[in-house]
């Protein structure tokens, strides 16, 4: 694997016109181009942890898998990721395109309106206490101490222990990461819940929605598109948890 990081030095100015030289530390990106079952999909920009699970939360999110069993073989080496499923799709494939860090830019807003799977009938309930400790712990990520540089994301129990914790330079990337390493070590994602350090718009929203995850809690704000998905997902969607205090946009009755 490659290394997360790597050192420049640069020069760190002062608006008193002060210069002095700094060993910096600096978030790595990895390129992968992604083949399934013998055909280009997509070329993805990520951070280089948690590879395998990066890839099974990225194509479970867009369809292209429905569980991890679907998976007969996951290669990846040299920048290559190939994927053969046990049951190929008869339909044709995307054509192959550059996916930014972002992870989302081939995401089309109103088809994925079209996609969520219904309204998520939930008992799932979590103390307001347990929220605040879960997203607390998107600053004590280790690369992110490092370089600031990356984005954070935590699959967490409903008691607020963390099952898969990942960072990645694009957020959307970061949750792919703990969806896929949920679906590898048969999470329950209706009992979960996920705790992100990014914004909430509508395709952040709706990687909760297909996975059947009940509340998603950023130190971020939400959009009118994430909101409006949440609601119609039956999601509770969570922004701007800092210090002592959070937003609520919708579905407030699982939080006690």
């Amino acid at each position: 694997m490659d290394s997360l990081t790597t050192k420049k030095t640069i020069r760190l100015f002062f608006n008193n016109g002060k210069v002095e030289q700094f060993e910096d530390e600096l978030v790595e990106e990895l390129k992968l181009h992604i083949h399934i079952d013998d055909e280009e999909y997509a070329d993805v920009i990520v951070s280089s942890s948690l590879l395998e699970e990066f890839v099974l939360g990225f194509l479970f999110t867009r369809g292209m898998i429905n569980k991890y069993d679907d998976i007969n073989t996951l290669e990846i080496g040299n920048g290559l990721v190939s994927i053969k499923r046990k049951q190929p799709s008869d339909k044709s494939l995307p054509v192959s395109s550059l996916i930014e860090s972002t992870g989302s830019s081939n995401i089309d807003t109103k088809e994925l309106f079209n996609l969520v799977p219904g309204y998520l009938e939930s008992d799932f309930k979590i103390k307001s206490k347990v929220l605040f400790r879960g997203v607390n712990l998107l600053s004590e990520m280790p690369v992110y101490r490092k370089t600031g540089g990356t984005h954070c994301a935590i699959l967490m129990s409903s008691d607020g222990d963390p099952i898969v914790s990942a960072e990645d330079i694009g957020r959307h990337n970061a949750v792919d990461k703990c969806i896929g390493g949920g679906l590898k070590g048969n999470a329950d994602f209706g009992k979960c819940w996920i705790a992100v350090s990014g914004r909430l718009p509508s395709d952040m929203v709706f990687k909760a929605a297909i996975s059947g995850i009940p509340l998603v809690a950023s130190v971020s704000a939400a959009t009118s598109g994430g909101v409006e998905m949440a609601e119609k997902a039956g999601i509770t969607l969570v922004g701007f948890t800092r210090g002592n205090k959070f937003n609520c946009y919708c579905h407030c009755e699982k939080i006690v």
